[in-house]
């Protein structure tokens, strides 16, 4: 699997507290809601146990989620998420990967374990590497394509977003965060671009 970040920045990830790695992927996460919530409407699915856990991870930021069963919330995104068998087109496979992610924080938030977070990047990764992939037009996979794809726009813009959403959490303190700190993290991901826009 490529690697979008540095493994500097990498270790400075994994040294994050559980908190502040939360916040990482719920920016992730944000990037890819829109392809989720698309693929959900066109479906006629409930995106709500989505946006539930969506609201939810936000509230543990702020250290409002007291009483939430993590284990709960992972496995009601589980079975909502559509199953790859029923939806064998591309648009589901990016809602699949998003409602992972979705999964994976709560994952995180049960035991803690880096895991989740590298299976989340990866993830991001697979929507990533199918969209240029399909844009390329090719039906088999090397190395050269690999190459290829690494200078795609969206994985370079996507990796800039990752090493930049480390270094912005770096500086700031530890969740659970006051208002104003909360606040200047939604505003970034309310500024950022989706995932595969």
């Amino acid at each position: 699997m490529m690697n979008l970040i540095s493994k500097d920045t990498a270790r400075r990830l994994l040294s994050f507290s559980v908190g502040k790695k939360v916040a990482f992927l719920t920016l992730l996460y944000e990037r890819m809601v829109p392809d989720l919530r698309s693929f959900c409407l066109s479906e006629g699915r409930d995106l709500s146990v989505f946006e539930k856990s969506r609201s939810e991870y936000w509230a543990y930021l702020a250290s409002k989620s007291e009483g939430i069963s993590w284990a709960k919330i992972r496995e009601d995104i589980l079975d909502a998420t559509p199953d790859s068998e029923d939806f064998g087109y591309q648009e589901a496979s990016f809602a699949i990967n998003a409602a992972l992610v979705a999964a994976d924080i709560a994952g995180l938030l049960v035991d803690g374990q880096d895991a989740h977070l590298k299976e989340a990047m990866g993830y991001a990764l697979n929507s990533l590497s199918a969209f240029a992939i399909d844009e390329i037009g090719v039906t088999a996979y090397d190395r050269a394509i690999a190459n290829v794809i690494k200078t795609h726009p969206l994985l370079e813009r996507e990796a800039r977003t990752e090493e930049e959403d480390v270094a912005f959490l770096s500086i700031m303190q530890d969740p659970p965060w006051p208002k104003n700190i909360l606040s200047t993290v939604q505003h970034r991901a309310e500024t950022q671009s989706g995932l595969l826009c």
